[in-house]
């Protein structure tokens, strides 16, 4: 199946359930960024919360089933058909197809020969990119956190033995002195029986 078969496919798939939708989650909102001339259907990239019930219903399609769907768009030159999601926004779609228009060129782009692509869509729902600290610096996984990893416990109690270790070399030679009098004041005398010992007869 080619890029612009799977678009076609997907474009007819949502307006066949916009009825769905719409009996579901009640109609959808006006919008004023709409024109008279574009189709309101619901972003089935993003999930969709239930007016009647309050729950939210997770997204139509996958992660996995979104990014088949940018990368089939990419082929053909056709970001534009593709609602906004967290695989690729509005705005890095834009940056995209001008960077494919200019590698490729519009001229090139994929015709569309039936009406299943050619109208314009307003997606509806609000799609917000999730800003995370530190993204642009390169550390989006560990910024904002005290430490940096939990690591091995050997690793997390080591400045613990470490200090117990040098306590006890710091009074080494005293405790060996000790032990070795201790010793000599508690060690039998060989020439002396036990007294605690038992004859066998």
């Amino acid at each position: 199946m080619s890029a612009v078969q799977t678009l076609r496919k997907f474009r007819i798939h949502e307006l066949k359930g916009l009825q769905g939708h719409i009996t579901h989650f009640g109609p959808l909102p006006a919008s004023e960024k709409a024109s008279s001339f574009s189709v309101q259907l619901p972003n089935p990239f993003i999930p969709h919360r239930n007016p009647y019930t309050g729950r939210w219903a997770p997204p139509k399609y996958s992660l996995r089933r979104q990014a088949e769907l940018i990368k089939e768009a990419k082929t053909s030159n056709d970001l534009d058909l593709l609602p906004p999601g967290p695989k690729l926004s509005s705005a890095a779609a834009t940056s995209l197809s001008k960077k494919l228009d200019a590698i490729v060129g519009s001229a090139e782009k994929l015709s569309v020969l039936d009406e299943a692509l050619a109208f314009p869509v307003d997606w509806v729902g609000k799609f917000e990119p999730r800003i995370t600290t530190g993204s642009d610096l390169g550390v989006r996984l560990y910024a904002g956190k005290k430490r940096m990893f939990k690591g091995h416990k050997w690793e997390r109690t080591k400045p613990r033995r470490e200090a117990h270790k040098s306590m006890l070399m710091r009074d080494m030679d005293w405790r060996v002195t000790k032990f070795k009098g201790e010793h000599h004041y508690r060690s039998r005398n060989p020439l002396k029986p036990n007294q605690s010992t038992k004859l066998p007869f």
